[in-house]
């Protein structure tokens, strides 16, 4: 005789499986981004531009979103090092990438750069920018753009300082020597601290560095501004002048910071980061911070505004890169 007891239980089971199944696909769904730290790679030491206001920004993160965001500087090749080692990255969304200028740049300057700045990485957010600055040691003789060229044009010749190869301030000094034929000789270093630093000593008495970076120096007197290089003049320093004025008219070069995340990175964090980054930079807290740091916040941009303006860089530094025939050895 047919148990019939069995096949009632027997079927039971098989109608459940179904939402056994489903139950258990709910539980092995991912949880919300993030659930661990998150590392923010920067291209450059301690102490410069680019370390400074990623710390400042990974505060802000860890505390909208309750996780670590922890700085890890890797520097090198004007931030190539750390770009290269991001694209490379899982995209997960743990590991994100702030750097500077030289993302736009390095392609146009070094003969293997191993990411494509539009395919390998997804811009986040723009993040600040900051007017470049021409600055000397105290021991300089001069306080204006025409007397501190008419040093430079006696001088046999005139090392110069900056973060890097290839990076905006590199960019900056040789547009600077070809339009005014001072013989300016480049000193690259491994990031704008120890060049600004050897440049305060006197170990070389002309930098040409980010706002950020020398500021501090520019305070105590230990600097001394000659000139910015952006188009108009800076309001974080309305009494520096423009090359621009001195008759250099194409001279509009300044150093922003971009965040950047693995190409691939999902499309709800990528989102998520571009939303929290722009709120954070556009804070009253942190526009006071920048301030601070003599540097600005970039116009807020969604994510497809983001990707616009990187093209359009792509486009303007290539062009001064052919104007300058500036050209990195790796």
């Amino acid at each position: 005789m047919p148990n019939f007891s069995l096949h009632r239980r027997a079927l039971a089971a098989l109608f459940a499986l179904p939402a056994l199944l489903t139950t258990g696909a709910a539980f092995a769904q991912p949880a919300t981004w993030p659930t661990k730290p998150v590392t923010v790679v920067v291209g450059y030491p301690p102490g410069g531009m680019t370390d400074i206001v990623t710390r400042l920004l990974a505060k802000e993160l860890t505390s909208t979103f309750n996780q670590p965001f922890v700085v890890d500087n890797k520097p090198g090749a004007a931030g190539q090092v750390a770009t290269e080692y991001v694209a490379h990255r899982p995209p997960d969304g743990y590991t994100l990438l702030v750097t500077a200028t030289g993302y736009v740049i390095a392609p146009f300057t070094r003969p293997k750069v191993n990411y494509d700045p539009l395919k390998d990485l997804v811009p986040l957010a723009a993040l600040v920018q900051t007017p470049n600055m021409i600055v000397v040691n105290p021991s300089v003789k001069a306080n204006t753009v025409p007397e501190f060229l008419a040093w430079a044009r006696k001088e046999p010749s005139v090392p110069y300082a900056t973060s890097g190869a290839g990076g905006s301030t590199h960019l900056a000094g040789e547009l600077l020597r070809k339009v005014s034929g001072a013989p300016f000789v480049h000193v690259p270093y491994r990031g704008a601290a120890p060049a600004v630093s050897d440049t305060v000593s006197g170990q070389v008495q002309v930098a040409v560095q980010d706002s950020v970076t020398v500021a501090t120096f520019l305070n105590a007197g230990k600097l001394k501004p000659i000139a910015v290089t952006s188009a108009q003049r800076s309001p974080l320093f309305p009494n520096v002048p423009t090359l621009k004025e001195s008759g250099f008219t194409d001279f509009d070069v300044y150093t922003w910071l971009g965040l950047f995340a693995p190409a691939g990175t999902p499309p709800d964090v990528v989102q998520k980061i571009n939303a929290a980054t722009t709120k954070i930079m556009h804070s009253p807290e942190m526009l006071e911070s920048l301030k601070k740091q003599s540097s600005e916040p970039m116009t807020p941009r969604d994510l497809a505004q983001t990707r616009k303006f990187v093209e359009g860089e792509l486009t303007k530094w290539r062009d001064l890169v052919r104007t300058t025939g500036v050209k990195v050895e790796d």
